[in-house]
């Protein structure tokens, strides 16, 4: 991971937390972190059909990296479906069943709460994302 990119997008996130009022956990304020600069480089993360993805799912990290798919693409192209017909309710629906098939196996209060509140994150990370020029000049180069 970049280091610049964590900076800029940790400064963006809390940014984005204080004019907006909110108050995001510690864990989840540096998950959101992580998951955007993990994707920097990442051009080729698209499943073929998050459908199948999900339901060939074998192990906890193919279901934490189908997650994380999904709250990226909620979030940062919340309409990338619609030429199919798919709402952004449809990665949120399977990114959230993803992250409780994670908690099962391993830290559970954090994708639990990531599970729980995956629409609300993919806004915020839609807001993030689109309200900060410096942020779209990373992820959108």
């Amino acid at each position: 991971m970049n280091d610049t990119y964590s900076t800029a997008l940790f400064d963006v996130v809390k940014e984005t937390s204080a004019t907006r009022g909110y108050e995001l956990p510690e864990p989840i304020e540096a998950y959101v972190v992580m998951l955007l600069t993990s994707f920097v480089d990442k051009p080729d993360f698209l499943p073929e059909t998050f459908g199948s993805a999900l339901l060939q799912l074998k192990t906890s990290d193919q279901a934490k990296e189908l997650g994380d798919t999904c709250l990226f693409v909620a979030g940062v192209f919340p309409s990338i479906g619609e030429r199919k017909g798919l709402k952004r309710r449809y990665y949120q629906d399977i990114g959230s069943t993803s992250y409780e098939m994670v908690a099962g196996a391993r830290h559970p209060e954090l994708f639990n709460t990531l599970a729980t509140h995956f629409n609300f994150l993919s806004e915020f990370i839609e807001v993030t994302v689109h309200s900060s020029k410096h942020v779209q000049s990373i992820l959108f180069r």
